[in-house]
């Protein structure tokens, strides 16, 4: 069996029972576990997201460190056509979190489309100016594809806004 196979099944089986046994994993926790460097840990771990396998860990959760998010994964999934099933079991989130990590990203690209500032959307919502530029990247790359889940997502926010506005008059 390949090494690299051997490494992605344990660590896929590590995170898996840890989750199930309610806990997150941080990468020297994994490290430990696995009796080798953090260095390698973040290595493979960062090879089998590349190559689209989520490995759950601790920092990876809570969006702590540089790397691609799941608050940026979930989006892009669902705007590639996936199931809120299929990205559920992809990213080991229920539906609410998938749901609300959506509607995350509507917000921003609403305030994005009104044309509000980096900053200012940052202030109006307490994101990072790192997610907030990862949405609005995602928001060009799928609206220059004419994407159907895009603009179902904007149609119906921008009724709602609308009803809003009619009922507050």
């Amino acid at each position: 069996m390949d090494l690299l196979l051997c490494v992605s099944i344990g660590l896929i089986r590590i995170t898996k029972k840890a989750i199930e046994q309610g806990a997150l994993l941080s990468y020297e926790d994994i490290a430990f576990l696995l009796t080798t460097s953090v260095i390698t840990i973040k290595r493979d771990i960062a090879y089998l997201r590349r190559s689209g396998t989520i490995i759950p860990s601790r920092g990876w959760r809570h969006d702590m460190g540089r790397g691609t998010t799941h608050k940026s994964q979930i989006p892009e999934l669902y705007l590639s056509g996936y199931q809120f099933s299929e990205i559920e079991k992809r990213t080991h989130h229920s539906e609410t979190a998938v749901k609300r990590y959506i509607q995350d990203f509507c917000k921003i690209i609403l305030l994005h489309i009104k044309s509000f500032s980096v900053d200012q959307i940052r202030i109006a919502t307490g994101f990072s100016n790192r997610l907030i530029g990862e949405y609005i990247n995602l928001y060009k790359k799928y609206s220059k594809d004419d994407n159907d889940r895009l603009k179902a997502l904007f149609n119906l926010s921008v009724k709602k806004t609308s009803t809003r506005r009619r009922s507050a008059l």
